[in-house]
This record gives structure tokens, C-alpha cells and sequence, in this order.
């Protein structure tokens, strides 16, 4: 059943006859009751589940200006019908019953709708854009960090409009706080986020990544497939070109793993003892993957004991079911050379030569018009050489000239587009673009004859040229 169907029938439900009026309580109760009968019936019922109907009528009242109490009311019934365990579709309704009430000026009521959504997302898995949300009838291209941030977002509307500005400010920070965490943020920070500092005074650590480094560039790690996820571990005494470099790292903030749909980015810095405590800047690039993750899902850990400590970092992949084998990372295309950047020929930058300017084509009153200067071609040689003609027949029939010009077999594309004829009082000259610098020639009959008629005969290949014969000079009696 279409939106605007739906939209009809609860219009008639509620016995409303003109949809640019606003409803009040007691027709929109109406319309919903009856909706309600209409689409938990048992055939009804069999064809799509009625929280998602609902739903759809929701979406297609709330595009009406002055259907708003009813799109509330249909959000309001699809919760209440919602009986199965799918967490983002009750989180969606919430998010949806909060923006409503936002729209109609029901602050309060808003608060509360978005607190609700933000205690069911917490048991909400995975992000909403991957789940199937009331029969795919409704869909978003949300993460998990981006539904969160549009709640509190619409939490420091709401504060701010009931005079709660410092709420407000804490609910605007969070948005902040959330987006910031997406995809190509630092995996590390988020881990490390609201960790209290291990010691007092200016932070080792933070200094580290403030100073010069001189950087390597890593090529070895290992990885390992685990269903939904994949490991990316890198031991540091075994990946790095360090001796004991295991030793020098004690916490998970000497690294930055920044990950992006299609790549990962591991990055470390530590003292090196024995280059007199210098900064050494380690940089892991796995670009582009063979598959893609969800960014924002990277979780970093530093394991083992100080002598064997190793890094993993677990991806989650966009496609659970699809198994990682072979290369972690994609083979990239090898980049293309430059092209140098050539000055065009006949510039101030890239003069012609005298040899080339002597080519040049030259006007003239001849056959050879617009050829090189130097270009005089010898006809009859010419025409007994043409590879792309197979034979020339000339006929003389009662009162006209037949020239019969049949080319190859080979030519079996070729059109009377494809061929140029030029003629003057003397010569008949044909070209073909399919051969270029193949010209024939053919020198006409000293009698004269009128303009000639072009004719091609597709079948058999061949341009007929006839020449009427011109009518001599009357006698006088």
C-alpha cells in the first residue's frame, strides 16, 4: 500500500475532509483506532507486521505541515505494537518521538523520548545503518557515534529552550566529543578517553609526540581472521628493526592507530637507548585493505610482559560473513609516470624547422591543392599502383561517358562517405580515407561532357561516374 494511500485512509478514519487544517487529540485518537483495527486484522496482519506500517504512515503524516499530532500518534502506536528484539528499531522510534515532539514545541516531552533513546542504544549492538529496520521500510546511513551525536544534539536544543544553558553546553560537547570519535580519529585516544594520567606532573608521553623523530617505515606485521573481526598484531621485537624495542614502550598512548574505511594507520614513537635516546617515529601503512571495516569500531590493546609486548588492533569487518585469506592489504595499481609537458610544436618554446616549414601546405590551382609544397604527384604512376581499387572500366554509351571505379573485396565497410572525388576539365582524382596516400588518377577524354552524376553501388563495391554529353553548337539554316 503507498504512503499517500495510507495517508487517505487515516484522513477518513479521523473523519477529516480538509488535510490543511490542523487535527486535534480527539480526531487523531480516532483515526489511529480505526488504523489500528484496519492493520492488525488476519490478512492485514500476514502481509506486513503493523509496527511498520505504522511507521511508514508516521513518515508519510510527518511531510504534511499540519499533520503533526497524528505522525506523533502513529510513532506512539508503533512503539507500543513493537514486539520483537530488533534494539535499533526501538531506538529509531525513540529518536523519532523525540524529534516530533521537538517540532510541535513539546519540550519535555522531547527530553524524556531522547533519554529513553540514549539508555536503549546502550544495549543497541552494532551501528543502525546495518540493521534491518521494520522490513526495510525504513533505512539510514547512520553510525553508531553519529545516531548518538544527533541525540545530543537535539538534547542541547531542548535544554536550551527550557532554560537549562548549562545542560545545554554539556550536551553540545558530547555531540562534539562523539563526531570527533568517527572515522580517521585516533583509536588510541578514544581508548584512553576519561583515564586518569598514572602520574602527576608534566606528562613523558605527551612530549614524546611533541618532539623531533626521525621515521621508519614498517613492513612486517601478522593478522589473524576471527569470524567478525580481524587482528592486526604486531610484535615489537620481532616487526621492528630495534633490538629490545619491546622495552622501551610501557603504555598504549606511544601509539596512534587511525583507521579509515578502506586503510589503517599504526603509528609509535619511542627512546632509543642506544641511539643516545633519541625519538624513533615507527609508521605501519596497510592501505588500501582488501575489505572494508567499520572505522569507529577499532579497539587497540597493548599485550604482554615488558620483555614481549605486542600490539593488536581488532577491525571489525563491514561484512561479518566474508572470510579474510590471503594479503590483509589489496594489490594497489602502479602509478602512472608523469607525462612530461612537451611546448606545442610550432610555439615560440618549440619552433618549426625549415625542413618542416617547407612542408607546410600551400595554396595552388591544381589537382595537388593544399599538399606539400614540394608534393607533385605522378598521376599515371599513381593510379597503376592503388591497392585499395580492383578495376576501372570506361564505357561509352549513347550520349554519355560511364566511368565504373569497383574497389577491393577487402573494403567491405566502406561508404561513399569514405571517398573524396575531385575533377577538373582534364583529370578525375579519387581518394579513399580508409587508405591515405593511396590516390587515383585518371585522365578524362579530350571530348567534352557536362558535370558528372555519382552513383555507388553498395552490392558490388563500385562508383559509377556519368558524364553527359554537351550538345555542339546549333547550324543556322
Amino acid at each position: 500500500m503507498s504512503t499517500d494511500r495510507l495517508v487517505e485512509l487515516f484522513l477518513q478514519s479521523a473523519g477529516v475532509e480538509d488535510a490543511t487544517k490542523e487535527l486535534d487529540e480527539e480526531s487523531v485518537a480516532r483515526g489511529i483506532a480505526q488504523m489500528e483495527m484496519l492493520m492488525t486484522s488476519e490478512e492485514a496482519a500476514q502481509v506486513v507486521a503493523p509496527a511498520s506500517t505504522f511507521v511508514l504512515l508516521g513518515m508519510a503524516l510527518e511531510e504534511k505541515p499540519k499533520l503533526g499530532l497524528g505522525a506523533l500518534a502513529s510513532y506512539k502506536k508503533s512503539l507500543e505494537l513493537l514486539k520483537n528484539n530488533n534494539e535499533w528499531e526501538r531506538c529509531v522510534l525513540l529518536q523519532q518521538l523525540g524529534a516530533m515532539s521537538f517540532r510541535l514545541g513539546r519540550m519535555s516531552e522531547a527530553k524524556n523520548w531522547f533519554q529513553d533513546c540514549s539508555q536503549a542504544m546502550r544495549a543497541a549492538p552494532g551501528h543502525p545503518r546495518d540493521a534491518r529496520l521494520f522490513q526495510n521500510s525504513f533505512s539510514t546511513s547512520q553510525t553508531r557515534l553519529e545516531f548518538a551525536a544527533k541525540v545530543e544534539k537535539f538534547m542541547a536544543q531542548i535544554c536550551r529552550h527550557l532554560g537549562d544553558n548549562t545542560g545545554a553546553h554539556a550536551h553540545a560537547l558530547e555531540a562534539q566529543l562523539l563526531l570527533s570519535q568517527g572515522a580517521g580519529s585516533d583509536a588510541v585516544q578514544r581508548v584512553e578517553a576519561g583515564k586518569a594520567p598514572a602520574t602527576q606532573g608534566p606528562d613523558a608521553l605527551k612530549q614524546l609526540w611533541e618532539e623531533e623523530a626521525e621515521e621508519i617505515r614498517l613492513k612486517q606485521y601478522s593478522f589473524l581472521d576471527e569470524g567478525p573481526t580481524v587482528l592486526v598484531m604486531l610484535d615489537l621485537n620481532e616487526h621492528l628493526p630495534m633490538e629490545n624495542a619491546s622495552t622501551a614502550v610501557t603504555s598504549l598512548r606511544q601509539f596512534r592507530v587511525t583507521c579509515q574505511e578502506k586503510s589503517v594507520e599504526i603509528q609509535l614513537r619511542l627512546r632509543a637507548p642506544a641511539s643516545g635516546g633519541k625519538v624513533k617515529h615507527f609508521l605501519l601503512m596497510l592501505d588500501p585493505l582488501s575489505h572494508e571495516i567499520i572505522p569507529e569500531d577499532t579497539v587497540p590493546r597493548l599485550r604482554g610482559k615488558e620483555s614481549k609486548r605486542r600490539l593488536e588492533v581488532k577491525l571489525f569487518k563491514r561484512n561479518k560473513e566474508q572470510k579474510w585469506f590471503g594479503d590483509l592489504v589489496a594489490d594497489a595499481p602502479a602509478p602512472k609516470e608523469r607525462a612530461k609537458k612537451v611546448a606545442a610544436k610550432g610555439s615560440l618554446l618549440n619552433p618549426l624547422t625549415p625542413e618542416e616549414i617547407a612542408r607546410l601546405p600551400k595554396p595552388g590551382t591544381t589537382c595537388s591543392d593544399n599538399r606539400p609544397s614540394q608534393f607533385q604527384p605522378k598521376m599515371e604512376e599513381q593510379s597503376a599502383s592503388v591497392v585499395w581499387i580492383e578495376e576501372v572500366l570506361q564505357e561509352r554509351l549513347e550520349g554519355e561517358l560511364l566511368i565504373s571505379v569497383r574497389l577491393k573485396e577487402s573494403l567491405s565497410d566502406v561508404t561513399m562517405q569514405d571517398l573524396e572525388l575531385a575533377m577538373d576539365t582534364h583529370r578525375l582524382t579519387l581518394t579513399c580515407a580508409r587508405c591515405p596516400g593511396e590516390i587515383f588518377t585518371m585522365t578524362l577524354p579530350e571530348e567534352s561532357f557536362g558535370d558528372a552524376a555519382a552513383r555507388w553501388r553498395k552490392k558490388v563495391k563500385t562508383l559509377e561516374l556519368r558524364f553527359p554529353a554537351k550538345a555542339g553548337p546549333k547550324k543556322e539554316a
